[in-house]
């Protein structure tokens, strides 16, 4: 395991690119590059638990993918942003509820960042956010309609339909993009 107190040093004091590349070669060293990353997950220093995240998605085994999916409950807002972000590129569906919560009980900018992350996902998202667009919170219903979007869920037609008398107008304008991106944004949809 490489010296964590001189590794946290220099992911404080370098610049983005030279930090970036390090934590690629951390990430691919395996079960080492692993220790060293929980390591820096555990540090006091955001900016190590920030870069430490861009190793573990050069990882991307189920281990990493663990430890993102912890990072989501991080204190500081970067940290779970860029945990949510690592996730959505990964494509890991077991985050799909962990970054569901954040979605919904997260106002900062870092819900925003579990919307797009359930979008990459795609499909196995498609559920909670279909439930997650009946939330109070208008906010979350505007991130949930978005989400769904690129998904192109046949089993969202229906929620999308009643979201298009949604008092947010983001909302509706999310779900009549979603709905003619499937192709039935004219069609005529009878409630049951």
């Amino acid at each position: 395991m490489a010296d964590v107190s001189e590794l946290i040093e220099r992911l404080t004091g370098q610049d983005d690119a030279a930090c970036e590349a390090e934590m690629i070669r951390l990430g691919q060293q395996g079960e080492e590059g692993l220790a060293t990353l929980r390591a820096l997950l555990a540090s006091d220093e955001v900016d190590a638990r920030f870069w430490a995240l861009r190793g573990l998605w050069a990882n991307g085994s189920p281990e990493a993918v663990k430890l993102l999916i912890a990072a989501l409950e991080d204190e500081a807002e970067m940290v779970r942003s860029g945990a949510a972000f690592a996730l959505g590129e990964l494509g890991s569906e077991t985050a799909v509820e962990p970054l569901l919560r954040l979605l919904i009980d997260d106002a900062s900018e870092t819900g925003d960042h579990a919307a797009d992350a359930l979008a990459k996902i795609g499909q196995p998202a498609a559920a909670g956010l279909v439930e997650a667009l009946q939330q109070a919170e208008a906010g979350v219903r505007v991130r949930a309609a978005w989400a769904l979007v690129p998904i192109k869920s046949r089993q969202a037609i229906g929620p999308l339909f009643y979201a298009l008398e949604d008092e947010s107008y983001m909302v509706r304008h999310y779900a009549e993009t979603a709905l003619e991106r499937m192709g039935v944004g004219q069609m005529v949809y009878f409630r049951p």
